[in-house]
């Protein structure tokens, strides 16, 4: 409280108290991102603000971000005209800070909703998308150029990995590779390669059948059957390693 003198102080008083409250922004206002190339590449945008002006932007913007910290968080920046809701420290409209995006008639969400809200959607603008689905239980991540898919199926206990177009390739340069299942079935429409830069290995703890058909040919520069004496390589044993809890849950 300022210090009440006479009646001259308080029309003085009240006059600057005005004037502080008429620079004040002390609701949230619907904002137009206009640049988010920021220079300091600190995550802010520009936006303008309709119902102060048309022509003028804001300086950088801070966007609140979930989990925004050291090299972690959400990082959603909002694409050039995005609609978004503007906030102030203080209300002082120096220091705006953009709260969340929002969709609107011209801008429309990503998926449209059955009744009971089972589906929660993540997607890019080239059309990546992870879908979490509770109604069929299923959990689907897809690229936006119709290439790739990855499933889960919870009700069928399946991953499901689909190459839409295009190839499927597992590389493993400087490590191991392991595929260990009850059983497994390789299956392809022309032919089956396979070949190691060093040696091949083959068995089976049961009956091993070579089928081809019209033909079978073994070839080696040493052709060595071992009349039933030769040895199976070991079979492969998982190795689960665990996973460091950093938050000591």
């Amino acid at each position: 409280m300022r210090p009440i003198y006479d009646l001259q102080s308080v029309f003085a008083a009240q006059i600057q108290d005005a004037e502080a409250a008429g620079t004040k922004q002390n609701d949230c206002a619907i904002g137009i991102v206009t640049d988010n190339k920021d220079p300091k590449k600190l995550g802010r945008v520009k936006v303008k603000i309709p119902v102060l002006g048309e022509a003028d932007s804001t300086w950088w913007c801070p966007i609140v971000m979930a989990g925004a910290g050291k090299n972690r968080g959400w990082f959603f920046i909002p694409e050039v005209e995005d609609e978004v809701l503007v906030s102030f420290e203080q209300g002082d409209m120096q220091r705006p800070m953009v709260v969340g995006a929002l969709w609107n008639g011209k801008d429309k969400p990503p998926d449209k909703n059955p009744g009971g809200n089972p589906r929660r959607t993540i997607k890019s603008r080239q059309g990546s998308k992870i879908i979490f689905d509770d109604e069929k239980n299923k959990l689907i991540i897809e690229d936006g150029t119709g290439f790739g898919r990855i499933t889960f199926e919870a009700d069928t206990n399946k991953i499901i990995i689909e190459a839409i177009k295009g190839d499927v390739c597992f590389q493993v340069p400087d490590g191991e590779m392991q595929i260990m299942a009850k059983d497994a079935t390789f299956k392809a429409k022309t032919s089956v390669e396979m070949h190691a830069g060093g040696n091949m290995s083959m068995g089976s703890d049961s009956k091993v059948t070579v089928d081809g058909g019209p033909s079978t040919t073994i070839s080696g520069s040493k052709d060595n059957k071992n009349c039933g004496n030769s040895q199976m390589p070991q079979a492969p044993q998982p190795q689960p390693k665990d996973v460091e809890d950093p938050y000591g849950s």
